[in-house]
């Protein structure tokens, strides 16, 4: 019987120390990579929108606002970004995705005027 040799570049390859040999894959890395990072910065910037958001809570509830939700505000945020698309996004998904983001944002209001009581005590998300 002969010996048999463990062949080095399976061995590499298995313990993740090569890339396989896939030119698809080479050719997406750099791609999925730089959407990665696109969907790090739209993370963060939701964040960003939803502290603004709270800030307009507090406003609306210093004011004596009773409600949260603004139709007309509501239609002019989904104006303006149909506005600003490229059309490379069909418009009717990019109106669902402000819709849920809108929906969003509402929810983290109401949590926030749930947990913050009009004589400025804290109290629970079931008060």
């Amino acid at each position: 019987m002969g010996e048999r040799r463990a062949n080095p570049a399976l061995g590499a390859l298995a313990a993740g120390l090569t890339e396989p040999a896939d030119p698809a894959a080479a050719a997406l890395a750099p791609l999925r990579d730089r959407i990665d990072a696109i969907d790090h910065e739209i993370v963060a910037l939701l964040n960003e929108r939803a502290q603004i958001a709270l800030e307009i809570g507090r406003v609306k509830q210093e004011t004596g606002r009773r409600t949260v939700r603004d139709p007309a505000r509501e239609a002019q945020v989904l104006e303006r970004v149909t506005s600003a698309s490229a059309g490379l996004f069909p418009e009717p998904e990019l109106v669902a995705l402000y819709r849920k983001l809108i929906a969003a944002t509402r929810r983290v209001q109401h949590a926030q005027k749930r947990a913050e009581r009009p004589d400025g005590r804290r109290g629970s998300a079931a008060d």
